[in-house]
């Protein structure tokens, strides 16, 4: 099992409009380290926009301090017309190659931005055929493309999900980012997890409580990773395990973002997993 960090957590501006970093992804990687993370997932708004010598940059400074980015995340939609379209498809194939160059093995996305009751006719056949194109694009360089299960996407309910892994079946390098689809039913995320079986090739993970307030994995109320987690290595998962938010990723009113404070609740989380890991 490979436990990745996930650089969104690190980004107070991650659910803006305008997703404005506060700081370059580069300048995050000495307090990422010194926090003992040397494995990465990149949100993908953290190298959308790099030019040649930024990106360059990046990798080096990845190489120095042994880090890897095993995976990046990406938001694509393919519900647009003409030059939106156009736009979205330079977008997504600019993230694509840039995954490429740091060496990543997972190229992780949110599989169209339409819910799976909404794509109905040519929103669905042309996602479809998008993602069909994008399998072949990501497995060219290596990687495996995975679907986040998330409401407003073609992989918001377990149903839909199975639909679309069965429509794309001739593809081998298509796999899932799981996160559970009930806020707060445990037995439930265990039962989607089982039944998506191998098809699960990575792991989200992140907890709330009953007021939808980030926290720690061990202290939240809607997953129970104390059952989750064993029952996950116990079946044999050993893929990328994530951990996309922890506590105080959004700062009380007049307070400032601090990052020392969220890689050390990141800290917390990986000793959780860590030991829940090694007790199974």
């Amino acid at each position: 099992m490979d436990l990745l960090l996930n650089t969104i957590m690190l980004e107070p501006n991650r659910w803006t409009g305008d997703r404005l970093l506060s700081r370059p992804l580069v300048d995050l990687l000495a307090p990422i380290d010194g926090a003992g993370f040397k494995d990465l997932e990149l949100w993908g708004f953290h190298v959308a926009q790099l030019e040649a010598d930024e990106l360059a940059h990046l990798a080096e400074a990845l190489r120095t301090r042994s880090m890897r980015a095993l995976c990046v995340g990406s938001y694509p939609a393919f519900h647009h017309d003409g030059n939106e379209d156009d736009v979205e498809v330079a977008r997504l194939e600019r993230v694509v190659a840039t995954s490429a160059a740091l060496g990543a093995a997972i190229f992780k996305i949110f599989p169209g931005r339409v819910s799976s009751a909404e794509a109905g006719g040519a929103i669905r056949k042309r996602t479809i055929a998008r993602l069909r194109a994008l399998a072949d694009r990501v497995g060219a360089e290596g990687m495996t493309l995975t679907f986040e299960t998330h409401g407003g996407t073609l992989c918001d309910t377990l149903e839909s999900t199975q639909t679309l892994l069965g429509e794309l079946a001739d593809h081998s390098n298509i796999g899932i980012c799981f996160q559970p689809y009930s806020d707060d039913d445990t037995s439930a995320a265990i039962a989607a997890f089982d039944a998506l079986g191998d098809h699960v090739k990575h792991l989200h993970v992140q907890n709330r409580d009953a007021t939808n307030t980030m926290t720690l994995l061990a202290e939240g109320d809607w997953t129970d990773y104390g059952r989750f987690l064993p029952h996950a290595k116990a079946v044999g998962f050993d893929g990328a395990l994530c951990i996309e938010f922890t506590a105080g990723i959004v700062p009380a009113v007049g307070e400032i973002f601090d990052v020392t404070m969220v890689l050390g609740n990141a800290v917390r989380d990986r000793r959780f997993i860590e030991a829940l890991w090694q007790a199974t």
